[in-house]
């Protein structure tokens, strides 16, 4: 008790209670009055601490309360800050509105999509956004939900139309959940622009609408059996082919349908071939009588079916109506025959080489030049067994060669064939002029003619040229002869020893500038006003005398001159000049003057005797054009169109190909003599080339070969016609004259060609879908994972917040929340709330690295397939060629690395780009291709570079590490249809497309520069202002 007295000691409620009621009961038991003061003074000190303990406690909450409130802004501004982020870089538009349908609010890619920012958009009706029909509908529906809570569209996903701040109406799809809070109804919409995915719908129907076109429209029919190889479908064709109704041939088999009616062994071997279901291809079969007009050839190729399990089904195949084919080759072989009769009646030796140098045909009159060994020229042997078989049979008089040195000429003059005549001489005194020429499939044409009669007038003349000389060089006078342009083209032995030079290297120099060095000028080896010029324009003898001439120790003489003219059908071809020293002439006039007399005189007779030469010469002129008759003759037989055109622009020369392709029935004997502009014109431009301007100008003046496989010629009736020609220069006595130029339609062609480039591009597009869709489903997935982690990540986050409201409950019903506290904090470790801070932001950056990536994908697709226009367009070839490697990379990124170096500086050109785009992807896949097949360690290398050349061309350059393009095919690569790949790999349309494309319609070169074993390089060059011309290829450099 003594400590009740001992002042205001602090003491808990507790004990308080514990004093007071052992003071109550003390008063209880015992005699002695209780202490009232006391007691009193122990209650109020009791109400104190309970005060005290009381407010101790309502501050503690008061703390912890505005801790945990603290805490939950904290997590609640986390929370909305990550939702924002995940809002505003999600990749569909997310829009809010409240239940009276305002806006509250508009993400970043609802900006993107609509156009709106989000600061004028937010606050207004959603309404904005809808198309007007839907947007009256609005309200309505909204107000039935809110009302009865039957959902039209809420909670379901649908296509729509939307509109965007621009007024453009375009396809969304549209899904719309509600969002329930405590203050009011929100509806979140989720909206994805599909404008690109219903673009692609329409150009899939587009597609699957012209296959069906196609199917409908082909010349072959489709055909089905069942396991017993009855046929249980035909396709309509069959109808029209076989004039059956398709019904009528079900259940019947193609032995029944004519099969069993032709070859047996035929018929037992197919047998023999489904019975063990093996595929077959390109059996031909009579369906009909053999003779008679409904007769049909028919030919069938078929696959067996088999099931999931192997069962054997039927066959399943396609069928053919070839009765064409089978007569156009039996006209073919009629056609052989009758070349053959030609050739037979022709009276020169005429044969006919392959493109291996082996004898096709050959008339009698080419036998009989091997006089004993004619019987041993048959077809298949090459032309230096049969040079062999000459000499085994001493046909062949080598002369002055051995016989190796005579066969190793022979043969280089047969295999240059650029038809300059050789001749040779045979053992029984005959002499023979071969000729060879190059036919335009690699083979040749010998043409061998008897000039044992002209040998003999030649021998002649050279006799004659001999005697002459002997004459001339007798004389005691300088004798030089001229052309037309005053050079020397003989001189004589005196005129050599007058001048002091030796006369054979006299000819070929100036007359004035040798003689007359003062009346020399660099543009005239003759003196205007001299003799020898009146001489050449007049074409009469004119004299001079007392002229000077120049020695060439530089001293002169006086010199006495006659000029002579010598005529070429009746034209001035050149002068002789007759001259003498005359320094002595005033002491021997006279005696001079007597011998000037006889001079003439010797002059007359020598140009008698030039004369006859002159006459010989014309008789064997009309030799030489018989011969150019029978060559005629042979050109007439030739399918192909060859036409001769002089300088002028006539025609000199047409077969009767192109008599018959190119004149009207009123031209077809005039055509000869006409002018070319009067019978067609090359198309350059839909405008019509004159002659000056056309290629067959420029080849006769430039001497250069052209060649285009794709042209068009317009004839004055209005016809255009499809050609491919070549136009080569014709040299007549070392001069370009004329040119040949040959031609053949080629219509059917290019009609070949465009159904192979339609079918290139449909499975162009096919390899680029599989491999678009193999590199968008890589940054898809890393877009889901990431995405899924942040899903789980919030909810690790969620368990926190309500781990949080926990503890603030506990707190409020317990003093003592530490076990709360500790839960709390264990549970904020375990979810690694830092972690998770670190890592979510990475997670998003992520998924949207890759949804720009597949952006960037779908972006170059939809630039690299845009079809572009008609006409050309000023094009960025870097630009294009980035958009096919993006393309492209499913073909080449897992066998090679792409080395990519375009010129930042590189112009844009005029081309059509979409064309160009398919180049440059077939000659990347092309690449790849090489690469893979080519057995070396992968990845390989693909290296692309651009740059501007000296001349006016932009340079692609594309390099591969493959095996390279053996030199046995270079030639061919650009052929339709030819390719070295397997089946199923390519349709050989590739480089010829591309050659096309970039040759014909750009004016461009499409080069090759190729190492066999090292790789190869396309080289492809487009002009950088184009004015037309005419294209060029080089399949090597």
């Amino acid at each position: 008790m003594a400590a009740l007295h001992d002042g205001p000691v602090k003491l808990s409620a507790r004990k308080m209670h514990k004093l007071l009621e052992r003071q109550l009961r003390k008063c209880q038991v015992g005699d002695a009055p209780p202490d009232l003061d006391r007691l009193l003074e122990l209650v109020s000190r009791a109400y104190e601490a309970t005060d005290s303990e009381r407010r101790l406690r309502d501050r503690a909450l008061d703390v912890l309360q505005n801790e945990l409130e603290e805490i939950n802004v904290t997590i609640r501004d986390e929370a909305e800050a990550r939702f924002n982020v995940v809002m505003d870089n999600v990749g569909e538009a997310v829009v809010i509105i409240d239940q009276d349908g305002v806006i509250e609010r508009f993400n970043n890619a609802a900006v993107r999509i609509f156009g709106y920012r989000a600061d004028e958009i937010i606050g207004r009706n959603i309404k904005i956004l809808m198309r007007e029909d839907e947007a009256f509908l609005h309200d309505n529906i909204l107000t039935n939900f809110l009302d009865t809570g039957v959902a039209r569209i809420i909670g379901q996903g649908r296509e729509t139309m939307a509109k965007r701040k621009n007024g453009e109406i375009f396809p969304i799809d549209l899904s719309v959940g509600e969002l329930k809070g405590s203050d009011k109804r929100r509806f979140l919409g989720t909206i994805r622009d599909i404008s690109l995915r219903k673009k692609v719908e329409i150009e899939l129907r587009q597609s699957e609408s012209r296959f069906r076109d196609l199917a409908g429209s082909a010349s072959d029919w489709f055909w089905e059996t069942d396991e017993d190889y009855k046929l249980s479908f035909v396709s309509e064709r069959i109808g029209g082919i076989l004039g059956v109704r398709p019904a009528a041939v079900l259940g019947h088999d193609y032995f029944e349908l004519g099969l069993d009616d032709g070859d047996p062994i035929l018929a037992a071997q197919h047998r023999s071939d489904i019975d063990v279901h093996l595929p077959f291809r390109d059996l031909v079969f009579h369906v009909g009588p053999v003779i008679g007009k409904d007769s049909k050839v028919v030919r069938i190729s078929g696959l067996p079916v088999f099931d999931d399990h192997g069962v054997f089904l039927g066959y399943r195949g396609l069928g053919a109506d070839i009765s064409r084919e089978m007569e156009a080759e039996r006209r073919a072989k009629q056609a052989q025959q009758q070349l053959a009769d030609a050739i037979e009646s022709i009276t020169e030796g005429i044969a006919v080489f392959g493109p291996d140098d082996r004898l096709l045909t050959c008339n009698s009159e080419y036998r009989r030049f091997f006089q004993n060994a004619h019987e041993t020229i048959d077809p298949g042997l090459t032309f230096e067994q049969i040079l062999l078989s000459g000499i085994f049979h001493q046909v062949v008089d080598t002369e002055a060669e051995t016989y190796d040195e005579w066969l190793i000429n022979r043969l280089k003059h047969h295999h240059e064939a650029t038809g300059e005549p050789l001749v040779m001489k045979t053992k029984n005194g005959r002499w023979v002029q071969s000729r060879v020429y190059r036919t335009s499939d690699g083979g040749a044409v010998n043409v061998r003619t008897d000039v044992t009669q002209m040998k003999k007038r030649e021998e002649e003349l050279d006799a004659l040229r001999r005697q002459y000389q002997l004459i001339l060089d007798a004389a005691d006078e300088g004798i030089i002869g001229l052309d037309p342009q005053g050079h020397i083209t003989f001189a004589n032995r005196v005129a050599g020893q007058m001048l002091g030079y030796d006369n054979d290297k006299m000819v070929g120099r100036c007359f004035a500038a040798l003689v007359q060095p003062f009346l020399y000028t660099s543009e005239e080896c003759l003196a205007p006003e001299s003799a020898i010029a009146r001489t050449f324009n007049e074409g009469s003898s004119h004299k001079a005398g007392d002229e000077l001439f120049w020695r060439s120790d530089e001293t002169n003489f006086h010199a006495e001159y006659l000029a002579a003219p010598i005529f070429d059908d009746d034209v001035v071809s050149g002068v002789v000049v007759v001259f003498r020293d005359v320094t002595m002439k005033l002491a021997f006039e006279r005696s001079l003057a007597d011998h000037q007399h006889l001079l003439e005189q010797q002059v007359a007779e020598r140009t008698a005797k030039l004369i006859d030469e002159v006459q010989e010469r014309r008789r064997t002129e009309a030799a030489l054009r018989d011969s150019q008759s029978r060559l005629k003759n042979i050109s007439d037989s030739l399918f192909e169109s060859i036409l001769v055109v002089n300088q002028t622009g006539h025609v000199v020369f047409a077969n009767k190909a192109a008599k018959k392709m190119l004149a009207s029935e009123r031209l077809v004997d005039e055509m000869e003599g006409c002018h070319v502009d009067n019978l067609f014109c090359l198309l350059h431009d839909n405008a019509c080339a004159a002659f000056e301007e056309s290629p067959w100008y420029k080849v006769i003046m430039t001497a250069e070969t052209l060649r285009d496989d794709d042209a068009l010629f317009s004839t004055p009736s209005g016809m255009t016609l499809s050609v491919a020609y070549a136009c080569s220069p014709l040299q007549e006595d070392k001069n370009r004259r004329s040119a040949i130029l040959s031609f053949r339609d080629i219509a059917d062609l290019k009609h070949a060609q465009r159904e192979a480039l339609h079918a290139s591009r449909l499975a162009s597009v096919g390899e680029l879908a599989a491999g678009i869709a193999h590199e968008i489903n890589t940054p898809i997935q890393y877009i889901g994972d990431n995405l899924r982690f942040i899903g789980e990540a919030m909810g690790d986050i969620s368990s926190v917040v309500e781990a949080a409201k926990g503890l603030v409950k506990l707190a409020g019903e317990n003093g003592h929340c530490q076990d709360a506290v500790s839960s709390f904090n264990k549970l904020t470790e375990k979810a690694d709330i830092d972690y998770l801070l670190t890592e979510a932001p990475t997670a998003v950056r992520q998924s949207l690295d890759g949804v720009a990536q597949v952006a960037r994908i779908v972006l170059s697709m939809k630039e690299f397939s845009h079809p572009g226009t008609g006409a050309k367009t000023m094009t960025d070839i870097n630009r294009a060629i980035e958009n096919t490697l993006v393309v492209s990379r499913n073909t080449w990124k897992h066998v090679a690395e792409m080395d990519w170096k375009p010129d930042p500086q590189l112009p844009q050109i005029a081309c059509l780009p979409g064309e160009m785009n398919q180049v440059f992807l077939n000659i990347i896949v092309n690449a790849a291709h090489a690469i893979e097949g080519s057995g070396k360690k992968l990845p390989g290398r693909i290296t692309i570079t651009t740059a501007k050349s000296g001349d006016g061309y932009v340079e692609i350059r594309i390099q591969d590490t493959g095996t390279g393009v053996p030199d046995s095919i270079r030639e061919k690569i650009y052929d339709p249809f030819f390719t070295t790949k397997g089946v199923g790999k390519g349709t050989g349309q590739g480089l010829a497309i591309s050659r096309d494309v970039v040759v014909t319609k750009h004016s461009g070169q499409l080069q090759l520069d190729s190492k066999e074993g090292e790789g190869a390089a396309f080289i492809i060059r487009l002009p950088i202002n184009e004015v037309g011309g005419s294209p060029q290829m080089d399949v090597g450099l």
